[in-house]
């Protein structure tokens, strides 16, 4: 028995010798980076093109700063050298009617990205504030302690974020061998699941999707669309920390609407669900009985919220920006974010609650802005600009109610059945 166990020791030590040394992920290829080559092909280039390591390293490198964060989630900051990915698919020829790339690695690693969602607009988001854009960059250099710091690597692909909390780590592709560009049009995302359970503080509002790590889930609670730039319900992949991916609590009526966003494929549709409780009979409508039902009604909708403790408030002014999102929720309720080139009102934040509202109202000949190109978003609203404004949206001048003096500002009553005789007018 001794003999068979010093026999077995025996075997043991010779396995250990003979096996590879355990290295950091990056050991084997840093070891051999010298015969590296990077082809770029498929229909959606003019021409395959291998390029070498040394190739690589003779063109004219940019260094950029990245931020990163990923599904953990962790926020880092990374430093890289290399060559503009665009560069390298132009010297390919790339097509205008490329759609889709797939990055392959030698570990058998594929991550495919839209055109798109690859070179829209990306940034590091410093930790001073400071937004800069940065390109997507096949990067030869690449550290985490500074530029002084940065080591030769293995080809890897890097981009910064759309928004600053935009999980763009796991997107990184290291050990880059290959791009694979394709003309073929994009799969969509499936849309968000949910499911909702009533208890004694309001609904719980589960939100849910069959690729639930592979996509981020972005809602909103005010009715405008989400985007990348909304809040982010799976904030933790469920491997790492599941309990941060908590449902909703919804206390009040609200419009719920949420998208899943992902890699490789375009978003999903948008899933709006509307949750209705018995909130919306308020207790100070006493002296505005003629604007009552009109209140309570856009209420049900989530077109119009109170301003808390049952009461809406109905004399107190309002501004611009509320009543374009009170138009833009009754009459253009499925409103996407626009795009960059209808942003024209440089004091108009149109990422916000009201941006989607305000691009729509403007595409529609409802509201023009100001001389000098701004919106005025939080200036009071006039009873004159109202009138106005809802005879462009297709209210006509005799159907419009009773408001009074013309030169006063508007209350929150007269806006509520102004937009609600639009609505019914809509129907």
């Amino acid at each position: 028995m001794n003999r068979i166990k010093a026999l077995t020791c025996f075997l043991l030590v010779l396995s250990l010798l003979a096996a590879p040394a355990l290295t950091a992920p990056d050991t084997p290829a840093l070891a051999n980076t010298d015969a590296e080559t990077l082809k770029i092909s498929g229909d959606g280039v003019a021409k395959e093109l291998v390029f070498t390591r040394d190739e690589l390293e003779k063109m004219s490198m940019e260094r950029h700063v990245y931020s990163a964060i990923n599904s953990f989630p962790t926020e880092r900051v990374d430093y890289a050298a290399g060559i503009p990915l665009l560069t390298l698919l132009e010297q390919a020829g790339l097509k205008e009617s490329a759609r889709l790339l797939t990055f392959i690695a030698s570990d058998g690693l594929k991550q495919t990205f839209t055109i798109s969602e690859l070179f829209e607009p990306r940034f590091l988001f410093a930790a001073d504030g400071a937004k800069i854009a940065v390109p997507a960059l096949v990067c030869l250099e690449y550290g985490s302690g500074g530029f002084d710091q940065i080591n030769s690597t293995s080809l890897r692909l890097v981009m910064g974020q759309r928004a600053k909390s935009e999980q763009n780590n796991p997107w990184f592709v290291r050990f880059l061998t290959s791009i694979e560009v394709s003309t073929d049009a994009p799969e969509a995302w499936p849309a968000v699941t949910h499911s909702r359970t009533l208890g004694p503080e309001g609904v719980t509002l589960v939100l849910d999707h069959p690729d639930f790590d592979s996509v981020k889930i972005y809602y909103t609670t005010d009715g405008s669309a989400p985007t990348v730039q909304s809040r982010m319900y799976n904030i933790s992949a469920t491997r790492f920390q599941p309990l941060l991916n908590k449902p909703l609590l919804i206390s009040r009526t609200t419009v719920v609407r949420a998208i899943a966003i992902g890699a490789g494929k375009s978003n999903s549709t948008i899933l709006s669900i509307t949750i209705t409780l018995d909130d919306t009979s308020f207790n100070d409508l006493a002296g505005y009985e003629f604007a009552a039902e009109a209140i309570e009604e856009l209420a049900k909708k989530a077109i119009v919220n109170g301003v808390g403790n049952n009461r809406f408030n109905p004399g107190g002014s309002l501004t611009r920006a509320t009543f374009v999102t009170m138009l833009g929720r009754a009459l253009n309720p499925d409103a996407e974010s626009p795009p960059p080139e209808d942003r024209r009102f440089g004091d108009v934040n149109y990422d916000s609650w009201y941006g989607l509202h305000i691009a729509w109202a403007v595409d529609n000949g409802i509201v023009t802005g100001y001389p000098n190109g701004t919106f005025r978003p939080n200036t009071p609203l006039f009873v004159k600009d109202m009138q106005l404004m809802a005879q462009r949206a297709g209210l006509t001048e005799d159907a419009i109610p009773e408001l009074g003096d013309i030169n006063k500002t508007a209350t929150r009553a007269q806006a509520a059945i102004v937009v609600y005789a639009l609505m019914m007018l809509n129907l």
